[in-house]
């Protein structure tokens, strides 16, 4: 039986924001998802590429929690690279940028084949002409120009900010097409799965300056709703609004090229072909045991998100976004709730004439406001779940639990900026009077 190829293109610093407002830049994968399988509900593990690439290729969001500060993938999983290797697939990693970089993801050399880097896009295709012509091959492409650090190379000729953006997606979707019409030419495409993914969007500083960074920041929905499609034979073309993780990706291609290698590890991802999705899935932004930045104005944040709602925790306490309907998260739901010391929500009651748009939205059927409960809940209890299952894997590997995130952070619900939010008016009975929010900051 002939066995399959993967080619894994990395969209870097592409998120679903990207897609929406600049469609004109995207003619090549709009036309790869007629083709394919689009996961419409995929939501990366991470904000930052290192931290990416190493849930993706280990098949689990725990490599890097155990070692103090940021350190590399620890191996609770074999590489799906290294694995394929041992299965006699030619492994080979590839990137473009417009820097010379001596060291590229040092993080992940013992993850990922050493990674070939050149700065010229005519170099780059012959290169992976030459890498397909044995098969069977895996092969991981990364294109670094839409990252900004290498997009200021193409500034001069951009009309503006939006415009270089809108310009790097252009060309980090022209070489996307041109890899693909490679494998046509080629007549490889019905033999090899194609998977591309972002790794993470960027943040121009809508949750604050945070020293100038645009991701590895707290992971907001523009951070980690990003695209995901998968391509190849037997995979018929539909949009799957299933939730789906990039945890989920090793054991995904390990069954779609038909390698028999379960994943050892409790805490590993699924096939995401197989059995029913999960309820949520996880995302953070920086290691278990990093500590916060607060001169940076970031916070170690781990989120669980649904097909509606994004609750996040950090040292400040709870949030919770509706990102379908607020994308950018910039509505915590629970300003409008408090919380007992049970744990649940009851909706706050005006003390003064709101809007009917408001009262409509939220007071006119106590189902709905009974329906962001019940979200509330789960996703608490996923949350905590998943914190606790970081601190034991931490503790066991001997890490200091003063590094960890404090179990009560999901007792208590963030009243950052609240005060703005409501301009400093009163609006509602004062939350900070429940025993289990927090208190307001003063010139929150």
């Amino acid at each position: 039986m002939k066995r399959k190829n993967l080619l894994l293109i990395h969209l870097e610093s592409i998120g679903w924001q990207h897609l929406r407002h600049f469609p004109e830049a995207f003619p090549r994968f709009q036309q790869a998802m007629a083709r394919g399988r689009l996961f419409r509900s995929y939501f990366s593990s991470a904000t930052s590429t290192q931290m990416v690439l190493a849930y993706l290729l280990h098949g689990n969001d725990f490599e890097m929690d155990g070692t103090p500060g940021l350190g590399g993938a620890v191996g609770n999983n074999p590489s799906l690279m290294a694995t394929l290797a041992r299965h006699g697939y030619r492994a080979q990693a590839m990137c473009v940028s417009a820097r010379n970089t001596a060291r590229m993801l040092p993080l992940l050399a013992a993850s990922l084949p050493p990674i070939w880097n050149t700065n010229d896009f005519a170099a780059l295709g012959d290169r992976f002409e030459r890498a397909i012509s044995k098969p069977p091959f895996a092969l991981y492409v990364w294109n670094l120009v839409t990252h900004m650090e290498h997009a200021a190379a193409l500034a001069g000729h951009a009309q503006g900010l939006d415009d270089l953006v809108g310009g790097t997606c252009a060309v980090a979707d022209h070489v996307l097409g041109t890899l693909l019409d490679t494998l046509d030419r080629r007549g490889l495409a019905d033999d090899t799965i194609v998977v591309i993914f972002g790794d993470h969007g960027d943040d121009y500083w809508s949750h604050g300056f945070k020293g100038g960074i645009l991701h590895g920041v707290e992971p907001y929905t523009p951070l980690v709703h990003v695209p995901l499609l998968v391509l190849g034979p037997g995979i018929a073309p539909m949009a799957d609004a299933r939730l789906a993780s990039t945890i989920d990706l090793a054991p995904t291609c390990l069954t779609m090229l038909g390698i028999d290698a379960p994943l050892p590890f409790a805490h590993s991802g699924r096939d995401l072909f197989k059995g029913d999705a999960p309820d949520c899935v996880f995302s953070q932004n920086f290691t278990a045991s990093q500590a916060d930045s607060p001169a940076r104005d970031v916070f170690k944040t781990f989120a669980a998100s649904d097909r509606s709602h994004t609750l996040l925790v950090s040292s400040r306490g709870l949030e919770m976004f509706n990102h379908r309907l607020d994308p950018t998260n910039h509505c915590n739901l629970l300003h409008f709730f408090e919380m007992d010391r049970h744990g649940d929500l009851a909706l706050l009651t005006p003390v003064v004439r709101c809007h009917p748009h408001f009262i409509a939205a939220l007071h006119g059927d106590p189902a709905i406001a009974q329906g962001i409960a019940r979200d509330f809940a789960r996703l608490r209890t996923a949350l905590r779940g998943h914190v606790q299952r970081k601190r034991a894997y931490v503790e066991g590997r001997g890490g200091m639990p003063a590094d960890l995130l404090d179990p009560p952070c999901l007792d208590a619900i963030s009243r950052i900026g609240q005060q703005r939010f409501f301009v400093g008016r009163n609006w509602f009975s004062n939350p900070s009077r429940s025993t289990g929010a927090a208190p307001l900051p003063a010139g929150g």
